[in-house]
């Protein structure tokens, strides 16, 4: 009888630690995103300490791709809302800001971000943060790298490559 106890015991932590292992596997996964954006809102104000030298608050509408053909996040309505401090002679900028993406149930993903544009020429760069979700998305969690590229003054696209964790 002690032999039954002890080979059911044992079976018992390795089914839970089979099922700890498996969810540990899933949990993290490389995602490729694209957002296209354009600019719906840009309220400057001038600093006055040299000419071209901006802050400003900025606010986007867009649609992202999933680069890997997945459903998740692709043709997702994507709204950004920022702060953003620009030189127009330098072609340069920092910035931080907030994105909202909304799934076709309105449940909701929020990230948080921050980046720069150091050459006129180069892209912009920076971090990204998924900070919040709602809904089924409640618990998402990730944080990685982003690229900027600006086609037109009022549109730009920006390629994420995330760590995603996926809520439990």
């Amino acid at each position: 009888m002690k032999a039954i106890r002890v080979a059911a015991f044992i079976a018992l932590i390795g089914f839970a630690l089979g099922i700890a292992m498996v969810g540990d596997a899933l949990a993290g996964e490389k995602l490729k995103l694209r957002l296209a954006c354009y600019m719906v809102k840009f309220d400057p104000v001038a600093v006055g300490d040299e000419e071209g030298h901006l802050v400003a608050v900025s606010e986007a509408k867009g649609i992202s791709t999933n680069l890997q053909g997945e459903k998740f996040l692709d043709g997702w309505p994507y709204r950004d809302c920022y702060l953003v401090e620009v030189n127009l002679n330098t072609g340069t900028w920092s910035a931080q800001g907030y994105g909202e993406f909304t799934d076709p149930e309105a449940d909701k993903i929020y990230v948080a971000w921050e980046g720069k544009k150091v050459k006129k020429d180069g892209p912009g760069e920076g971090t990204i943060r998924l900070a919040k979700g709602t809904g089924k998305w409640q618990g998402i969690q990730g944080k990685r790298k982003w690229n900027s590229y600006r086609p037109a003054n009022d549109r730009y696209y920006v390629d994420v490559e995330w760590d995603v964790e996926w809520p439990r």
